[in-house]
């Protein structure tokens, strides 16, 4: 167990024993508190009503045997008021009794007795007042005869129930201070019980606590601080004697001895450090010379490289622009294309619109001959119509006025097919007219056609010579893309050897700091094995 650990035990039980003191004194004061609270504010101050009850009871015992014996009404008077004064500091003293007891616990005894007055009086009080009215009628005689005969014994009896209530009360009271008492003893008795014990357990304690702190210690205390501030001051030849291997006091001679012994160690380790740091700081300084040499040579591959990626860089810039440019070729080509097989397409519908406009010319052709021959006919019949008009307007001039209708109908006729023979021939010529436009349609239709004909092989022409174009434009884009990518890929080869020029640069130059450091270090480690040698002499061992 630890010093700390024991002292804490020790006191520790001390203090226990102090918080039962206190424990045992709270219990014991509020039980006291208790039983006096309960004295003070309930049980004496139920006997100071009951002993209101019983002066008001007495003196209003007197008043009515006074009040009974005079014989004048004046001279009752004061009398009356008197009982009933009295009766009102009574009933004063009942409700402020029925308080206490309503909010604090009763036995029950104590309410037998309460409830015993309670009904003394109310007969007693009922007498009271009938003796009352017999004096106002002013019948002393029966007023007298019902004083002695029960108004007196009455009084007598509630006198008897409150000294009753009273003295339960006092009992109570007595028994209760009593128990105060008892307990305030025995708190006494137990205090110097619990004072002693913890005065022998602080003892004990005490006594304990100083042999295992002397044991610990092993020694006196400013023996032990003397010693330890010899071993401080670098003197290690001391001879520290102790009863106690186990003590502070031995372990400071232990260490003392191994001190002693790590000295010297570290004396020899130093001379030993000094030189190695000497040595290592050489070789610091011609590893910072070499690693120097290595950068400047690093820093001109590097330079070397980069100049070859820029020029790489150029030529992949280049050989993207031709490619971008053999790409719009090759757009423009495929545009090209399209165009002349849309052109082709339009050609061949455009010949053979011309193909149907001849057919359709020629059809015109043939209906207007066949209008033509329609129209021979047509002027036959009016012809013949004529002829035939002219034959009846003969016939009806014959006739006389009988044939003069006929006549007339016959020169409508007549003039009807002059009309239409005229109409005839109008058509007849307007048709010749057209027959003669589509003879020269129809020529000029089959020259347009051959013309188209001539058109659409030199597209198709045109458009192989495009097709020829775009598989030498995909060739060529397919030669720059290859370019580029080797380019490209030359570019990514330099750039790596760029960056490995410069990993290796960065290398180099926390080489040569971390050689600056270790020339540093060295320098340092070296003042430290000065620092430490001079540290050590001061140790005598």
């Amino acid at each position: 167990m630890t010093i700390a650990q024991r002292l804490y035990l020790g006191f520790g039980l001390v203090i226990a024993l102090i918080l039962v003191i206190a424990l045992v004194g709270w219990v014991k004061i509020g039980a006291v508190d208790a039983v006096l609270t309960q004295v003070n504010d309930v049980d004496s101050r139920k006997q100071r009503f009951a002993i209101n009850f019983r002066g008001s009871v007495h003196d209003r015992a007197i008043s009515i045997r006074d009040a009974v014996l005079v014989d004048s009404s004046a001279e009752r008077q004061p009398f009356l008021r008197e009982i009933t004064e009295l009766d009102a500091f009574y009933q004063q003293s009942a409700r402020e009794m029925d308080q206490l007891f309503a909010s604090h616990q009763a036995s029950s005894e104590e309410r037998q007795l309460l409830g015993n007055i309670q009904a003394i009086e109310k007969r007693t009080v009922r007498l009271t007042e009938n003796t009352l009215n017999l004096l106002a009628q002013s019948d002393s005689e029966a007023a007298r005869q019902l004083l002695m005969t029960q108004v007196s014994p009455a009084y007598s009896e509630w006198l008897a129930a409150i000294n009753a209530f009273i003295d339960y009360q006092e009992r109570d009271i007595q028994r209760q201070v009593a128990f105060v008492r008892a307990e305030t003893s025995g708190f006494q008795t137990l205090i110097l019980v619990i004072a002693g014990v913890s005065l022998v357990l602080a003892v004990v304690i005490s006594v304990r606590l100083v042999n295992n702190l002397s044991r610990t210690i092993g020694g006196e205390p400013e023996v032990a601080a003397r010693l330890i501030r010899q071993v401080a001051s670098g003197d290690l030849t001391l001879d520290i004697p102790t009863r106690h291997p186990d003590s502070i006091m031995g372990a400071v001679a232990s260490m003392t001895r191994q001190l002693a012994g790590i000295i010297k160690e570290v004396a020899q380790s130093s001379e030993t450090l000094s030189s190695a740091a000497q040595q290592m700081s050489e070789r610091a300084r011609r590893n910072q010379q070499l690693v120097s040499m290595q950068r400047e040579q690093t820093e001109q591959g590097a330079a070397a490289i980069s100049q070859m990626s820029a020029t790489v860089q150029g030529v992949v810039g280049h050989t993207l622009m031709a490619s971008n440019l053999a790409n719009s070729a090759h757009e423009e080509t495929l545009a090209g294309g399209a165009e002349v097989k849309r052109t082709l397409t339009s050609i061949d519908e455009l010949a053979y619109q011309v193909q149907e406009a001849g057919r359709v010319i020629d059809q015109l052709s043939e209906d207007s001959n066949a209008i033509g021959t329609v129209l021979e006919v047509i002027e036959t019949i009016a012809e013949q119509t004529n002829l035939l008009a002219l034959n009846a307007a003969i016939e009806a001039a014959r006739a006389g006025e009988h044939g003069r209708g006929f006549a007339v109908v016959a020169d409508e006729v007549r003039a009807l097919a002059s009309r239409t023979q005229e109409s005839t021939r109008d058509i007849q010529q307007r048709i010749e007219k057209m027959q003669s436009g589509a003879r020269g349609a129809v020529e000029v239709m089959e020259r347009g056609r051959n013309k188209a004909a001539q058109s659409v092989e030199q597209a198709r022409r045109a458009g192989d010579s495009l097709e020829a174009i775009q598989r030498s434009v995909n060739d060529i884009n397919d030669m720059n893309t290859q370019i580029a990518s080797a380019a490209e890929e030359q570019s990514a080869v330099a750039d790596e050897i760029n960056r490995n020029f410069s990993s290796i640069t960065e290398a180099s130059e926390e080489a040569a700091q971390g050689m600056q450091e270790n020339v540093e270090a060295s320098r340092a480690l070296a003042e430290l094995a000065r620092n430490l040698q001079s540290s050590v002499g001061k140790f005598r061992v």
